[in-house]
């Protein structure tokens, strides 16, 4: 007994870490916590990713390049990750099977991050899903699924700092100070310049309304408005919409109307509107096609008079890349989507 109590009295008086050397501890652990979460994140480095329902399973989808995954298990050479996003509610069927609630219905069909946003993903016909969340035409879903393990992880800010670019300079006449928008007009023909003592790019001539929206020095930036023909100015890639789909259209034709996409289409035949076509104007010249690809739909595609010429050049066949307006994402008898064309590239 006493030896008992000898051994429990000197555990008592043995030294406790102090406080300082606790928080060391705990910062310790912290960072090695941080690190093992770290090591959780994967982002995929080739589009057209395969996602696989296991290790040498069948193939439900393509990833998008860069997009990135919080990382499950590793198997076989592959890493467990869920993919999450947005598709449209008329292309998924309700089932009840192997603990999914959704399945794919088009052939092959778009996974946004948000509803009208970004591609992350494309999931094939029978590809089967959970449902998280419904926002008007749109659902959310879920699926977890393999890809081939990367080569490495993505590794944090710490470790690969990113590039801290500089503060643009300011001009020499001083800081942009924003105004009030008020109205003004050109007095005589004069230079517009990209800033202050920059290159000139161009001329506005005199009477022209403007409006003057910031100051800086002795100089001031303006807006005005005019018009130009669209066949003869390249619509910027950042207005232009990528892989939508027909179904996308049909599924949701108000939330893609007076918008601008590009497709690959089948051109199959030029043709003429009658009395019968309720959506076209009596003698609209009109393209019948397919699209897009690989999806190949029956679409229509309104013909402005200035690109007549170069529509009538096209082959029966012919695979033709257009950027076109969405008239309507429905027409009214067989529900095709209806477009106005802007530009092609044959």
């Amino acid at each position: 007994m006493t030896s008992v109590r000898n051994r429990t009295a000197q555990s008592s008086l043995a030294p406790r870490p102090s406080k300082a050397a606790r928080a060391s501890l705990v910062l310790v652990l912290l960072g090695v916590t941080a690190t093992a979460v770290r090591a959780q994140t994967v982002q995929i480095r080739n589009d057209n990713e395969p996602f696989v329902t296991e290790p040498g399973g069948a193939r439900i989808g393509r990833l998008a390049l860069g997009v990135s995954f919080s990382s499950g298990t590793t198997r076989s050479g592959h890493t467990q990750v869920t993919l999450e996003g947005w598709m449209f509610r008329t292309s998924l069927d309700t089932v009840d099977r192997d603990g999914h609630t959704l399945r794919v219905s088009p052939p092959e069909e778009n996974v946004r991050a948000e509803p009208n946003g970004r591609i992350v993903a494309r999931l094939v016909q029978g590809a089967l899903l959970d449902e998280a969340e419904r926002r008007g035409a749109w659902v959310r879903v879920r699926r977890a699924g393999w890809i081939a393990t990367p080569a490495s992880r993505t590794e944090t800010a710490r470790q690969t700092p990113t590039r801290q670019e500089p503060p643009p300079a300011r001009a020499a006449v001083g800081p942009v100070e924003p105004v009030d928008p008020r109205r003004a007009v050109v007095r005589r023909r004069l230079q517009l310049f990209r800033a202050p003592d920059s290159t000139a790019v161009g001329y506005l001539e005199g009477g022209l309304p403007v409006r003057i929206t910031a100051r800086a020095g002795g100089w001031v930036r303006i807006q005005a408005q005019g018009w130009v023909r669209e066949s003869e100015i390249r619509l910027s890639d950042a207005a232009i919409l990528t892989g939508v789909t027909a179904a996308e259209l049909r599924g949701a034709p108000e939330e893609f109307r007076g918008r601008l996409l590009r497709w690959t289409i089948q051109y199959i035949a030029l043709q003429t509107a009658d009395d019968l076509r309720p959506d076209f104007a009596p003698g609209q010249r009109y393209v019948l096609a397919r699209g897009p690809a690989p999806e190949y739909a029956f679409v229509y595609v309104v013909i402005p008079a200035d690109k007549l010429a170069e529509v009538q050049r096209l082959e029966p066949l012919a695979s033709v890349t257009i950027v076109a307006r969405v008239v309507s994402g429905r027409s009214t008898y067989l529900a095709n989507p209806i477009l106005e064309l802007v530009d092609l590239t044959p």
